[in-house]
């Protein structure tokens, strides 16, 4: 199948690539299995995208999985009836979510594999807390965040980003604002791994309470490197 992906699997593929990027994950995550989007999330967000039916995602998504370029999850162990002589040995997929995998990366990676548009997923979007004013959050199966970076420059994006942690108390000092700086400047040369690590580093113990406001915009300039 590699090579030869109709476009619901290419509109599979884009948005788990999208949702992958957006995260900063890395390769260690596609060699090891992370969880993914939530399967009802995929499906929904891809049909929105063009005439796809639901026919057209679950005969597309049967074949990126047979194709081994998506696995689902989580494991669970099979559970044996103590009364039976019959033991099954081994785990099984609870298909709750999805992910890419090496083979699925490379693909989805492909000029001819990617799709012209695709539509963002945000599942379980946990704040815990932090007081937020004056940001911007959206939650559901398919988000679109209202805070363009387009047209902003390094230093505008950079000032909003130092913005959002300084309304939560945080004192960002020189050094930390040089981090900042240069999280910008990975994130712009497609680096989503080293962004991430910048940026948790400034944030220190508030970071995953304003990880949800400050990743999509960091995320977004990942996208536009990578023509997403």
């Amino acid at each position: 199948m590699a090579g030869q992906l109709d476009e619901a699997a290419k509109q599979i593929l884009g948005t788990l690539l999208a949702d992958f990027t957006d995260r900063g994950l890395s390769a260690k995550e596609l060699q090891s299995g992370y969880e993914g989007p939530k399967l009802e999330a995929l499906a929904t967000a891809v049909c929105n995208v063009a005439d796809f039916t639901t026919v057209d995602f679950e005969v597309a998504f049967s074949d990126l999985e047979k194709a081994k370029l998506i696995c689902t999850g989580p494991l669970a162990a099979f559970e044996n009836d103590p009364n039976s002589s019959v033991i099954f040995i081994g785990a099984y997929s609870k298909r709750e979510y999805v992910y890419l995998t090496e083979a699925g990366y490379k693909e989805s990676r492909k000029v001819p594999n990617r799709p012209q548009h695709v539509q963002r997923i945000v599942n379980n979007l946990t704040i815990t807390g932090g007081h937020f004013s004056n940001t911007q959050l959206g939650q559901g199966e398919v988000v679109s965040q209202s805070q363009s970076i387009t047209t902003n420059t390094d230093s505008e994006i950079v000032a909003k980003l130092i913005s959002i942690l300084e309304e939560q108390g945080r004192i960002v000092d020189s050094n930390q604002r040089a981090d900042i700086t240069a999280a910008v400047s990975a994130a712009k040369e497609g680096n989503g791994k080293q962004a991430k690590s910048l940026l948790s580093k400034v944030c220190g113990p508030v970071w995953e309470s304003v990880q949800p406001v400050i990743w999509p915009i960091v995320g977004e300039l990942i996208r536009k490197s990578l023509d997403l």
